[in-house]
């Protein structure tokens, strides 16, 4: 979709979203790799949405909600996120990373913005990046118990790269690097930082792209090297930056 055409849309789903939830709309986000054009891949990336509702808002509100984006059904839309206002505060030590993402890559299209103020710890970022890594370390050793289903195993892989990314980019904000805008820049600086060549994530990052099918053999190669590195900054997290 042309990159025009597609915020000429979103208005039309903000305003159809005033027209329909009215008050109860506080705010009305656009974020994510669509917000970077480089990381933004059509057919493989969503359009990423956050929709805040007011304290007294109901069930009947989201249905409202759904109804509206069924009108847009030709934009790739992932399914929104959805919280009350004093759910993102209440959020702040237990989703941390997903709210500070979404502040600093975001476009307001309605209402006010509600991430500004929020407070969100260094600790509590360090902590949920540590839980989520630690998550998808299991997870991948699971998949290698059942490798043989080449092309779903693929496909998990392709769509974890992404929030693998935003928890590594975590990293670089405990160290008060610099972080880069790109996710290709991301992976270089984490490199550097780290000393660590990250074959794996690189090579599905690249794989992610061109949508390659994989043999057996070269899939166990590649978790295997995306295993180690996770486990590498598993133990970057939990002994240098606790």
């Amino acid at each position: 979709m042309n990159p025009n055409d597609l915020l000429k849309s979103l208005d039309k789903l903000a305003e159809d979203l005033s027209e329909s939830l009215k008050e109860k709309l506080i705010a009305f986000y656009l974020f994510g790799s669509v917000i970077i054009s480089e990381d933004f891949h059509p057919g493989i990336s969503d359009i990423n949405t956050f929709i805040v509702l007011s304290d007294n808002s109901d069930m009947e509100d989201i249905k409202s909600a759904r109804e509206s984006y069924k009108k847009f059904k030709s934009i790739p839309f992932g399914i929104p996120l959805i919280l009350k206002e004093r759910e993102i505060k209440d959020s702040s030590d237990v989703f941390p990373i997903e709210l500070i993402e979404i502040r600093e890559h975001n476009r307001l299209l309605r209402g006010k913005d509600v991430l500004l103020d929020i407070e969100i710890s260094r600790e509590n970022i360090r902590r949920q990046c540590e839980m989520e890594i630690r998550a998808k370390i299991f997870g991948l050793r699971k998949m290698l118990f059942g490798i043989e289903d080449v092309r779903k195993n693929q496909e998990i892989l392709y769509k974890s790269l992404t929030s693998t990314i935003v928890l590594l980019k975590q990293l670089l904000r405990l160290k008060d690097i610099t972080i880069p805008e790109t996710r290709t820049g991301i992976i270089d600086v984490l490199e550097q930082t780290f000393e660590k060549k990250l074959t794996g994530i690189k090579s599905l990052y690249q794989l992610r792209e061109k949508r390659e099918k994989l043999s057996l053999l070269n899939l166990e190669k590649l978790m295997k090297n995306y295993l180690e590195e996770l486990e590498f900054f598993s133990e970057i997290i939990n002994e240098k930056l606790s």
